[in-house]
């Protein structure tokens, strides 16, 4: 019988450091993968958090909104008198004399002749103060920093170290504004024999959800203040 001959070939040092290399850059290739998924997953449920909060709390808003001037006896008397927009200074911001819009961080208003309650745009959300019967108040100041406050809509401060937000897209920020208009009624309401109220409120919210780096997506709430005419 004929011997076989086997060659026999080993792996020069080379080939295995080559090996090596390619191993190490694929591991970090997917370390790097692994790390940007779980960031952009992280950033998507903090967003859709915070945008499920703004939702939520408008719809809170709105249906306190509702109420502002019901058991007042001159409704007639509206911006000034019995509600106003203030900036977040606290100083009074006028209507203006073209756009009839006043917009600003907080809004406060009468619940009676001593008692108010007020909304308020934070960094962190927006806070409701007076909630039931209101806060005791002289004027249609700014409400103080020490009266208990409801929480309607909470964003969360780790917005800004996200990364998510910054100073472009401003994502989490708040509005309050006021506008006269000529007559508005309710969410689905339709009397063509009632001349409606006199002013809405309109809050907007820049939101994560189809949002940019350097542009942010909008949601509004537009209240009728009925019982102003």
């Amino acid at each position: 019988m004929n011997n076989l001959n086997f060659s026999q070939r080993g792996v020069s040092l080379l080939e295995i450091l080559i090996a090596m290399a390619l191993s190490i850059i694929i591991i970090l290739a997917m370390l790097r993968a692994f790390i940007t998924t779980g960031k952009v997953t992280a950033e998507s449920s903090l967003g859709a958090k915070v945008d499920s909060s703004m939702t939520l709390g408008f719809i809170a808003a709105d249906r306190i909104l509702q109420g502002m001037g019901f058991g007042i006896t001159n409704t007639n008397a509206g911006y000034g008198t019995n509600f106003q927009v203030l900036d977040s200074e606290g100083n009074t911001v006028n209507l203006d004399s073209t756009s009839k819009k006043a917009a600003g961080k907080f809004l406060v208003w009468k619940v009676s002749d001593t008692d108010c309650q007020a909304l308020q745009s934070h960094s962190n959300g927006l806070y409701f103060y007076g909630k039931n019967t209101g806060y005791s108040c002289s004027s249609l100041a700014k409400p103080a920093d020490t009266l208990a406050k409801e929480l309607l809509i909470q964003v969360e401060s780790t917005l800004s170290s996200s990364g998510i937000s910054n100073n472009t897209n401003n994502i989490g920020e708040i509005n309050i504004q006021v506008q006269e208009i000529s007559g508005c009624l309710p969410f689905g309401v339709k009397n063509s024999t009632s001349s409606g109220g006199k002013y809405q409120v309109l809050l907007t919210a820049k939101t994560y959800a189809a949002s940019s780096a350097t542009s942010a997506k909008t949601i509004s709430n537009v209240t009728c203040l009925v019982n102003f005419k």
